[in-house]
């Protein structure tokens, strides 16, 4: 109904929004790219929105909107896992091999990352839970722990393969080893 009233009224300014709003859904079709937003209306009780309504005046937020997008990026953020941030540095590394681009949109905004180098062969980033990543110019990614210094041992390839076995570095008796755990029959399948 309201779209053949603006017709009548407007008819020719209509055509032309009908025809462009047309075009720009096709363009995007073609294109194949996903939209960078999606407008979301969630209903939250008042409590939580004057929480934050202050969280917004305290950081000098200027919009609400941006107030929410930060709280709940630092909330997504303090649940990742070292697989989780890896996932993350090897699809920014597809798009942009530049490792302080990298960092930069990773690693140094991101709440859990506490420590990041960045080398002529590798960026290394160390997490609060002791995990580390790294990654070489090549794009191999390697995991390992971080002792108190941030000294990083047990480097192993991630993902990490099904296939075989990944050996560790004792530093006691200083040799490498593999898990002594291990099944030596052969898998079921």
């Amino acid at each position: 109904m309201y779209e053949k009233r603006c017709q009548l009224i407007c008819f020719g300014v209509h055509a032309d929004f009908v025809a462009v709003s047309r075009a720009r859904r096709a363009k995007v079709a073609h294109a194949g790219d996903k939209p960078a937003t999606e407008r979301r209306i969630h209903v939250l009780p008042v409590e939580l929105l004057e929480r934050v309504r202050s969280y917004q005046n305290d950081n000098s937020i200027a919009s609400e909107v941006e107030a929410v997008r930060r709280l709940l990026s630092e909330a997504l953020q303090a649940r990742d896992t070292i697989d989780d941030l890896m996932k993350q540095v090897r699809a920014q590394f597809k798009k942009d091999r530049d490792f302080r681009t990298l960092a930069r949109d990773i690693l140094s905004g991101h709440i859990l990352v506490k420590r990041m180098e960045i080398f002529d062969h590798d960026l290394r980033f160390v997490m609060r839970s002791g995990d580390a990543g790294k990654i070489d110019r090549q794009g191999k990614l390697q995991t390992g722990q971080a002792d108190e210094e941030g000294n990083v041992y047990n480097w192993s390839d991630w993902p990490v393969s099904l296939g075989a076995p990944t050996k560790t570095f004792n530093q006691a008796t200083g040799s490498w080893e593999f898990p002594t755990d291990l099944d030596d029959d052969p898998p079921p399948f």
